[in-house]
């Protein structure tokens, strides 16, 4: 299936302890390059995660981050809690009394002493929610990537549908400009007073016919037209490959722009270098 690179999904969940927040943001890129900042609280997941994008994204610029906003409000306490919190205290107090000029207890310190303790466990509870989140934010980044990409897909469709009329456009101007060589080439014997030979007519129409041959290029076109619809049905990463065959795309219609024999022919070219340039712009946003 056909994806974009570029998306961008930001989600945050408040929880008992405080509100998390993950942004996940993919850029177009020639290459593979993931760069993920998590802070301190999840650090221990970045292997994890690291696995995740790797498997379901394989080209473009990543930017994983995750953080923890803690709740600046004191919690409520429990009895037990109270009661490790007189304890904690006495200690403090018989350490003080051993302790020439010592600071007096902060209340405020004693509280966040015992938070500290008790986060531990807390950042063990958000590991799983943590997790969870991470999942579906991933999911919505795909599923947006895919999204677009079915968009991006039409458009190269729709112009690949005109360079096969343009392909065809051509293939059938050119009899009649080869007819009317011919009665160039008549009236001209004519003109010259020069006795009408069908074999130098033959000749000179030979010519005509081999410096103007675009029939190979015009084959090759029709082929990259038919690869491009397959690459573009194919349940895998196909913007380096569409990218690469933009590029034989381009060589074929040069050549027949040079080999031109009509103006009807040479403006063709120009048109199918025109769409050409305009699949190679969508491509540059293709997984």
């Amino acid at each position: 299936m056909i994806s974009s690179m570029t998306s961008y999904h930001s989600v945050s969940k408040e929880t008992d302890y405080g509100c998390l927040v993950i942004e996940i943001k993919t850029l177009n890129s020639r290459f593979f390059d993931l760069q993920i900042k998590l802070s301190d609280e999840f650090r221990i997941h970045e292997t994890i995660i690291r696995k995740k994008i790797s498997k379901v994204i394989s080209r473009g610029k990543i930017e994983c981050k995750a953080y923890f906003k803690t709740k600046e409000k004191l919690p409520e306490f429990k009895k037990n809690d109270l009661k490790v919190m007189k304890e904690v205290i006495i200690t403090i107090e018989k350490i003080s009394s051993l302790i020439k000029d010592p600071q007096k207890i902060n209340p405020v310190d004693i509280v966040h002493l015992h938070n500290e303790k008790g986060d531990k466990f807390n950042y063990i509870g958000l590991s799983k929610t943590f997790l969870i989140l991470f999942e579906s934010s991933l999911k919505k980044i795909i599923t947006d990537r895919q999204r677009e990409g079915k968009k991006i897909k039409q458009l190269i469709l729709s112009r690949n549908i005109k360079i096969e009329k343009e392909v065809k456009k051509i293939r059938k101007v050119i009899p009649k400009y080869i007819d009317n060589h011919q009665k160039k080439i008549l009236k001209k014997f004519k003109e010259a007073l020069i006795n009408v030979d069908q074999d130098k007519i033959k000749q000179e129409l030979l010519i005509f016919i081999q410096k103007g041959d675009i029939e190979e290029e015009l084959d090759r076109l029709d082929s990259h037209s038919h690869e491009l619809k397959r690459l573009l049905n194919l349940n895998e990463p196909v913007g380096k490959k569409i990218d690469f065959l933009m590029q034989e795309f381009n060589r074929e219609v040069n050549t027949l722009g040079s080999k031109a024999i009509a103006v009807e022919i040479s403006q063709s070219a120009v048109e199918l270098k025109v769409l050409i340039e305009q699949i190679r712009e969508q491509i540059q946003n293709i997984e």
